[in-house]
């Protein structure tokens, strides 16, 4: 029984780091749909909440890293932000600075 248990280990292993790899290629735009409820469709926001669309990548980058400390002013992007990788955040910068 424990070497079943250990096989079966020894055989999932690589697909935890493969769906970690899968969610880090993910396309800005699947990543970007998290964002849609809040600011719009690609970024355009209708309402009270910042457009996004065509912010340039640092200030996006930087706003996002302020959320992440805890020292950007936030109703709820100080919980949403740590959510993303840097990788992704990156990813979404550019993705929303193409966006015009």
């Amino acid at each position: 029984m424990r070497w079943q248990a250990f096989s079966l280990i020894v055989l999932l292993a690589p697909l935890s780091g493969a769906a970690a790899l899968a969610a880090a290629e993910r396309a800005p735009a699947a990543i970007a749909d998290a964002c849609a409820s809040c600011h719009g469709t690609d970024g355009r926001s209708q309402g009270a909440i910042p457009t996004i669309a065509g912010m340039p990548p640092a200030d996006f980058v930087a706003k996002m890293a302020a959320f992440r400390s805890g020292d950007g002013q936030a109703t709820v992007m100080d919980r949403i932000a740590p959510g993303f990788s840097p990788a992704e955040i990156d990813r979404l910068a550019d993705y929303f600075a193409n966006l015009r």
